[in-house]
C-alpha cells in the first residue's frame, strides 16, 4: 500500500476540486439567455467534470493501488498529486465564491458530495466567456495529464493480473474504470496474454471484396454483400465503399498435407482472427488505426483480405500515405511545420502505446502512415493519421503473421541493421523504433527515405550499417535547423537504438520513453 498520507491528501484534494467544479458548472448552466457558445463552452466543461468524478471514485476504491507495485504505485501517486495540486489552484478563485453561496463548507470526509445551490453573489466576472474558456482549457490539459498517468501505470496493474491471473474481469465490469477508458487497454492486454479467449469470429460470412490493382498498403474497395431476399425472391448485392489491406501468407512447405496441412492452416487462421481482434479494439477506440470491420480469405491468392471502414467524416476515396506526400510537391505544400511536429509526436505515441502492452509492428515505413479526406473541405485531414501496414504485427513473444520481410530496397531503407544482417534474430521494440526513426528522419527533412539514400555522396552506401550511419549524418547535419537540437536527438537516439527498450519493464516504458523521447518531439522544443 503506498503512503498514506499521500493518498489521503490526494483523495480530499480531489473532493474539494470536484464539488468546486461542479459549482462552476451549475453557474455556468444557471446563465440566462445562452446562445451556441455558452452551451459548448457547458458541454466542454460537463465531459470534464464527468471525467474527474469517475477518477474521484475509482481513485477512492483503489485506495491508492493503481499499478497494483508499491514502488511504482508511490511513483505515480506523487505524479498524481502535482496535477490535482494543479487542477485546485486553477479553480482557486472559484472556490472562495463557492465557499460562500454553497449551502454547505466545501470539503469535509462526506463520501456523497451535496449538489450546491446556486450561486447568489458570485462576481459574474469570473464567469464570462473569456475566463470560462480559459478553465475548460485548463481543465482539459489536467485531465489530459490524468488520462496518461492512468495509462502509464495501467500497465504495470495488467502486469500484476497476468502475473497473478486475476483482477481483469473486475476491472472490465467496473463503470468507472469504463469512463476512463481503462478496460482498453486490459482488452488489448488480454488479446496478447490470452487469445484463447477470444470468442469473436471476425471472418465475414456471403461476401466477397474488390480492389484495382494497387501497390498502396490501403487499398479503396466494394465490399459485395449477398442479401437473402423472400422465399421466392432473387438475392441481391449489396454494395458499399471500403478500405482494404491484403496480407498475403506462404503455401504449405512440400510434404505437408492432410492433417497437418489443416493443423498450420488452422494455426495460421487462430493469428489472424487474434491481429483482427486487437485491430477491431484499436480501431472503435480511436488508437490510431482504421476503423476495423472483418476479415475475408482469399486462398487462391494466399491471402487475407482485411476489411476497415471508411472513418467518419472522410470521402469515399483512397487514403493518401505519408510517402505518398512527400514525394507530392502540391501535397507537401499543405504541411505547416507544426503539422509536421504533431505528427512525430503522435506516431511515436501510437507506437510507444503498442509496445507498452507487449505487441511490436515489424515492417513500419512511412508508406504505412495513411490520411483520409475530409468530406467538407476535401483536403487531407492532416491531423488525424491512421498506421497501417500491419502486415506483420505481433505480440513481442509471438509469431509473425504474413510472409517474413523479404530483402528488398524497402527491408534496406527501412529495417534495422541487424534483423537483416541475421534473419533469425528475434524482433524486438529497438528495431521497430529505429524504422520510427527513418520515417521521423524522412518528416524532418521532408524527403522519402530512397531520396536520401539516392542524396549520399558517392559510394553510396549499399550495406545495412552505412545505410544507418549516413540517416545519422544526415540527422546531426541537417535536423538542427530544421526542426530543432531536441528533435535532432530524438531521432538520432531512435537510430542509434540507445536505448534499449525491449528491457525496461512494460510498467515504467511509456513513461520513460514518453520523457527522454517524445516530449523533445514537441515543436514546443524547436528552441531547445
Amino acid at each position: 500500500m503506498a503512503e498514506l498520507a499521500l493518498v489521503i491528501n490526494i483523495i480530499e484534494t480531489v473532493k474539494l476540486t470536484y464539488q468546486v467544479a461542479r459549482y462552476v458548472h451549475q453557474t455556468i448552466q444557471s446563465a440566462k439567455n445562452e446562445d451556441m457558445e455558452q452551451k459548448q463552452i457547458s458541454s466542454d466543461f460537463k465531459i470534464e467534470l464527468l471525467f474527474l468524478g469517475s477518477f474521484k471514485r475509482y481513485f477512492e476504491k483503489a485506495q491508492g493501488a493503481i499499478a497494483y507495485d508499491q514502488a511504482l504505485d508511490e511513483l505515480w501517486l506523487l505524479e498524481i498529486e502535482q496535477v490535482i495540486g494543479h487542477l485546485k489552484r486553477d479553480f482557486s478563485e472559484y472556490e472562495d465564491y463557492a465557499s460562500k453561496d454553497g449551502s454547505k463548507p466545501l470539503g469535509g470526509s462526506t463520501s456523497s458530495l451535496p449538489l450546491l445551490t446556486r450561486p447568489t453573489t458570485t462576481k459574474w466576472a469570473l464567469f464570462d466567456r473569456r475566463n470560462l474558456r480559459n478553465i475548460v482549457e485548463r481543465f482539459q490539459k489536467r485531465n489530459k495529464t490524468l488520462r496518461k498517468i492512468l495509462q502509464f501505470a495501467m500497465a504495470g496493474m495488467l502486469q500484476q493480473f497476468a502475473q497473478h491471473g486475476q483482477g481483469l474481469s473486475s476491472l472490465q465490469q467496473d463503470q468507472d474504470a469504463v469512463a476512463l477508458g481503462l478496460t482498453t487497454w486490459a482488452e488489448i492486454r488480454q488479446i496478447k496474454d490470452q487469445p484463447e479467449r477470444i470468442d469473436e469470429d471476425y471472418s465475414i460470412g456471403d461476401c466477397t471484396v474488390n480492389t484495382m490493382e494497387d501497390t498502396s498498403i490501403i487499398r479503396l474497395g466494394t465490399l459485395c454483400t449477398t442479401v437473402q431476399k423472400a422465399r421466392f425472391g432473387k438475392n441481391k448485392i449489396r454494395k458499399e465503399s471500403v478500405l482494404v489491406e491484403y496480407k498475403t501468407y506462404p503455401p504449405a512447405p512440400e510434404g505437408i498435407s492432410g492433417a497437418n496441412s489443416q493443423d498450420l492452416d488452422e494455426r495460421i487462421g487462430k493469428r489472424v482472427n487474434q491481429l483482427a481482434s486487437l485491430l477491431s479494439t484499436a480501431g472503435s477506440n480511436a488508437l490510431g488505426t482504421l476503423p476495423f470491420r472483418g476479415f475475408l480469405k482469399e486462398p487462391d491468392q494466399l491471402r487475407y483480405a482485411f476489411v476497415f471502414d471508411i472513418p467518419g467524416g472522410t470521402t469515399e476515396t483512397k487514403p493518401d500515405s505519408l510517402h505518398y506526400m512527400i514525394e507530392s510537391p502540391d501535397l507537401g505544400r499543405l504541411w505547416s511545420l507544426s503539422d509536421r511536429f504533431n505528427l512525430a509526436v503522435d506516431l511515436s505515441k501510437t507506437i510507444g502505446t503498442f509496445h507498452m502492452f507487449e505487441w511490436v509492428l515489424k515492417g513500419f515505413q512511412s508508406s504505412s502512415v495513411v490520411f483520409c479526406y475530409d468530406e467538407q473541405t476535401a483536403k487531407p485531414q492532416l491531423g488525424r493519421p491512421y498506421i497501417a501496414g500491419f502486415e506483420y504485427i505481433r505480440p513481442v513473444s509471438g509469431s509473425t503473421v504474413g510472409q517474413p520481410l523479404d530483402v528488398s530496397e524497402k527491408t534496406t531503407l527501412y529495417c534495422h541493421p541487424d534483423v537483416q544482417e541475421e534473419p533469425n534474430i528475434e524482433f524486438a521494440k529497438i528495431h521497430d523504433l529505429y524504422s520510427l526513426g527513418v520515417v521521423l528522419l524522412e518528416i524532418g527533412l521532408w524527403l522519402t527515405a530512397r531520396q536520401i539514400h539516392q542524396q549520399a555522396r558517392p559510394p553510396r552506401p549499399s550495406k545495412p550499417g552505412e545505410i544507418r550511419e549516413e540517416y545519422v549524418r544526415k540527422a546531426n547535419s541537417k535536423l538542427p535547423l530544421r526542426m530543432g537540437q531536441a528533435y535532432t536527438e530524438a531521432v538520432v537516439a531512435y537510430l542509434e537504438s540507445r536505448h534499449k527498450y525491449q528491457a525496461i519493464k512494460p510498467d515504467i516504458f511509456l513513461n520513460v520513453f514518453d520523457k527522454e523521447i517524445v516530449q523533445k518531439l514537441s515543436a514546443k522544443r524547436l528552441l531547445g
